[in-house]
């Protein structure tokens, strides 16, 4: 069971809560902390998850839930990974809006703020997201993104064609979203873009507006996990290592995308155009997808004649 901070014990839900999943952070952590505790005019609380971290992280986030009441720290007795403590500490965290944030990134202080108005503004939305500027390890721009994409579209299957024309675009994964909305979703999924899958579900939800002003500053480094989650591989990255097991990465993301079609309330009809929305997503992946098997279907052959 994780370690509790009694720093939020009795306080009233606030109006946001969020989930900072950290493991290792040590880098770039005070920073991050600093620009969240900094934000004006936002009820916010938040709750650190620490995957047992073995650098500074625990002291760090250990000073800053003493300093501050909004902060609670729970420490894993475990590491559980990174998509199940993503998982869990939605349920750990309070308030109408959840947002996760990272231990790499930093938020212009207003941004909590405009999100939240965004949200009240638009009370079917699922999410509200903001611009971002992006930056390398040492703090250089690289870009600043906007998003173009019609995911604030009234017609659902609009949304979800216009998240999978821009899939690759996730950095409304740290938008505010209404909680309401995220408990209605799947849980994120154990496959490499489980927050590609999840984006496209809200879609579907709800529209998710932007405020295209850059008030994210997110950093992509060598260990960032968005960096990380990149990276096509074979094999499960939590699978235990005495028993790996080989598996379709781009087969099991398509699958996880019926599955979303398929467990969002709607119309027969308006299924079946889900369900044609996909062509985006089969166009890019049909050529990966007959690589994966083909790279199964030669280490199950080289495994029967070794």
């Amino acid at each position: 069971m994780a370690e509790n901070s009694p720093s939020l014990v009795g306080r009233a839900a606030p109006e946001i809560g969020l989930g900072l999943c950290v493991y290792n952070g040590e880098p770039y952590l005070s920073g991050s902390l600093a620009s969240i505790l900094a934000q004006e005019d936002a009820d916010f609380e938040l709750v650190i998850a620490d995957n047992c971290s073995t650098d500074a992280t625990e002291e760090i986030c250990r000073e800053a839930a003493r300093n501050d009441p909004r902060v609670r720290y729970l420490r894993r007795d475990r590491n559980i990974g990174v998509i199940a403590t993503h998982n869990q500490i939605i349920g750990e965290a309070r308030g109408e809006f959840f947002a996760w944030v990272t231990s790499d990134d930093e938020y212009r202080k207003d941004r909590l703020s405009a999100l939240a108005a965004a949200l009240r503004d638009s009370p079917a939305a699922s999410m509200a997201f903001s611009g971002a500027e992006e930056v390398d390890g040492e703090g250089n721009l690289i870009e600043v993104w906007r998003t173009t994409a019609a995911t604030d579209h009234p017609d659902p299957i609009v949304r979800l064609r216009a998240k999978l024309d821009f899939y690759d675009e996730t950095l409304q994964f740290y938008g505010l979203m209404r909680r309401g909305v995220l408990e209605r979703a799947m849980p994120l999924q154990p496959i490499v873009a489980c927050d590609r899958v999840l984006l496209a579900q809200l879609a579907l939800l709800g529209p998710m507006v932007a405020v295209n002003e850059p008030l994210l500053w997110h950093r992509n480094h060598a260990g960032s996990v968005s960096r990380a989650n990149h990276a096509r591989t074979f094999r499960r990255r939590e699978a235990p290592q005495e028993n790996p097991r080989w598996f379709l990465p781009n087969v099991e993301e398509g699958r996880c995308l019926l599955r979303v079609i398929n467990h969002t309330p709607m119309s027969g009809a308006a299924r079946l155009r889900a369900y044609a929305a996909m062509r985006p997503w089969l166009r890019r992946n049909a050529a990966p997808m007959a690589r994966n098997v083909a790279h199964v279907g030669v280490g199950l052959v080289r495994g029967g004649t070794s």
